[in-house]
């Protein structure tokens, strides 16, 4: 499966506030797509909240994956209205049809004072092979979901990320890439970078794998460079050569499954 993640620039933000900017963008970021030959992309988080009619994000790019046919799109995160409730949510779409949706399980401060509520299940999915399965921003630091996620068979981790605060490095990865390393699947995430809601959001993009499959054994299989003509960024992920690298240093085998079972709904 070739992967790729969108590579979101701090200048974006109030460019694709106007019209039908965010629309022409994400079409940009498919045509890098298509003529890269991706199976997979994934988008920024908090990206439907940048659009200008926020409750309809989801529609408009189910829309626009009608024209980029065979290509799994993860659209970022977005806000989702159901029952008088607010969800922080992603999900894999394909060809105008829904594949795969997520929640998110745990909600930071900012998002609780949104009065955003908690999803309830974190789901796995089939995606060409490959059990796949997407991390919301907040949840990328509750090392329990990644766990799950894991002992549940995952692959492979899409992460629309949106990291509150300025540039930190350090701070992200102790997020997905901390996550990868201790349940070693395929991660690959990417970063907002701007201002919503009164808040700076600051975060890389980058594709990360085990460190014993890495060329530098370092986790990173593609990290976001400082080329601003970049909008995406892709990989080839293996997963044979990531299950090799598995039994070099099996991290769940040794684990007591059933303290996981009750974790979620």
């Amino acid at each position: 499966m070739k992967a790729a993640s969108v590579v979101f620039k701090e200048r974006d933000v109030e460019l694709l506030r106007k019209g039908n900017a965010l629309e022409y963008k994400i079409k940009e970021w498919l045509d890098s797509c298509m003529k890269k030959s991706v199976d997979i992309v994934v988008f920024p988080g908090l990206i439907g909240c940048v659009y200008e009619k926020n409750g309809e994000y989801l529609d408009s790019v189910l829309k626009i994956s009608l024209e980029y046919k065979d290509l799994y799109i993860c659209p970022g995160s977005y806000f989702e209205y159901q029952s008088g409730e607010i969800y922080h949510s992603s999900c894999v779409l394909m060809h105008g049809n829904i594949c795969l949706t997520q929640r998110q399980l745990y909600l930071a401060r900012w998002e609780k004072e949104l009065g955003l509520s908690r999803g309830e299940y974190a789901a796995v999915k089939n995606i060409s092979d490959i059990k796949t399965a997407i991390m919301l921003p907040t949840d990328l630091f509750y090392p329990q979901v990644s766990r799950y996620l894991a002992l549940s068979g995952a692959d492979l981790v899409l992460a629309p990320a949106a990291i509150r605060g300025g540039t930190n490095a350090s701070f992200q990865l102790s997020g997905l890439w901390q996550n990868v390393q201790q349940n070693l699947f395929f991660g690959v995430e990417s970063g907002f970078k701007g201002r919503v809601f009164d808040s700076d959001f600051y975060s890389r993009s980058i594709i990360h794998g085990p460190l014993e499959m890495t060329n530098r054994e370092n986790g990173f299989i593609k990290f976001e460079s400082n080329n601003y003509s970049d909008n995406i960024i892709t990989a080839e992920l293996d997963n044979e050569k990531r299950k090799e690298a598995v039994k070099k240093f099996d991290t769940l085998r040794s684990l007591n499954t059933d303290l996981y079972k009750d974790i979620f709904r």
